[in-house]
């Protein structure tokens, strides 16, 4: 199973698995795109050598850090252009990048000159919840003895303790994740960015649509796979993240393309590889070309997916290039 792949897709339940199985995570501050009003503390009366300016005043508790701006130079970011009218699309990693600190602030310009925000689905919906129930589940008799033990010992005894009455999509989510720097979901961001800014939402497709395209793939085959290659994952996931950073949609195909290799090795048929294939990428991308079209006409707008949605073989893109749009990569 392409790993590249889950690393854009699997945090749609990402949350959700994690709030049910991890331990409460440490308070941390608000993002920057929330409106919080905190009060401010009562004085503190002043005496000695700081009451005579001697010393210096102490740091204020309530002060929030603006993040260190560290923009990327080549963003996954194309402008689409038909018509007289121009559309972008930014190819995003769910988890894992800063977008504060790391999208230009061309691409948060072109956000906020937009009519329309689009984006793959609604990570709110209730459909992302339920998929999750699982009435005789018993992750540890279908992973069996071998791989449970390895399960344990990847994610901790406690976790895989919790999550053993849960579907197997939960621990390959999970374990997808796994490596990834801990960050707020850039499309959460992104989201809350066009809806201050009163821009119209479009989803391209419905979260229970994604939902059970997850149950189907992450399933214990994969898990199995994924637990029986830890080290050789982590370092897969470590590279796929640097090649997003560094803007290398070659090197982010290349690294894709080395899966499937890897996923006949673990048990994989070819004709399973590419069904996997085409129901998780390509026949989603071609899904989206008629709403995508059809937000162009209304006026434009912002598109932002999963970046593997925006290179390789048959990605968004390409189908677009095809009906007659300009497509550029945009560079700040």
């Amino acid at each position: 199973m392409k790993r590249a792949l889950f690393v854009t897709f699997t945090a749609v339940l990402g949350v959700v698995a994690c709030k049910q199985s991890a331990p409460p995570p440490e308070p941390t501050q608000q993002p920057a795109t929330e409106k919080v009003q905190v009060q401010e503390p009562a004085p503190v009366p002043v005496t000695g050598s700081a009451a005579t300016g001697s010393a210096a005043a102490a740091p204020d508790p309530w002060k929030k850090e603006a993040p260190k701006k560290d923009p990327l130079a080549r963003p996954l970011f194309w402008s689409i252009e038909k018509d007289g009218i121009t559309s972008y699309a930014l190819g995003t990693i769910h988890i894992g990048v800063d977008a504060e600190a790391r999208l230009p602030s061309l691409v948060w310009d072109k956000i906020d000159a937009a009519k329309t925000f689009a984006m793959e689905t609604d990570l709110t919906d209730p459909a992302l919840q339920k998929i999750l129930v699982c009435t005789k589940c018993s992750l540890k008799q279908d992973l069996g003895p071998k791989h449970w033990a390895k399960l344990e010992a990847v994610l901790g005894a406690d976790i895989a303790a919790r999550i053993e009455t849960m579907k197997p999509m939960v621990a390959a989510t999970m374990m997808s994740l796994r490596g990834l720097p801990t960050t707020t979901q850039m499309d959460t961001l992104l989201l809350a960015r066009a809806q201050n800014g009163g821009k119209q939402i479009v989803y391209l497709e419905t979260a229970a649509h994604e939902a059970a395209l997850l149950e189907k793939w992450m399933n214990v085959k994969a898990l199995k796979a994924m637990l029986d290659d830890v080290e050789g994952g982590a370092k897969h996931t470590k590279e796929m993240l640097d090649a997003y950073l560094a803007g290398d949609e070659a090197r982010m195909v290349k690294l894709a393309d080395v899966e499937k290799a890897q996923a006949l090795a673990h048990g994989y048929t070819a004709s399973e590889y590419e069904e996997s294939m085409q129901d998780m990428l390509y026949g989603r991308n071609a899904a989206w070309i008629a709403p995508l079209e059809k937000l162009h006409a209304a006026g434009g707008g912002f598109i932002a997916v999963g970046a593997m949605h925006l290179v390789g073989p048959k990605n968004v893109l390409e189908l677009l290039a095809a009906k007659g749009y300009n497509v550029a990569r945009v560079t700040p």
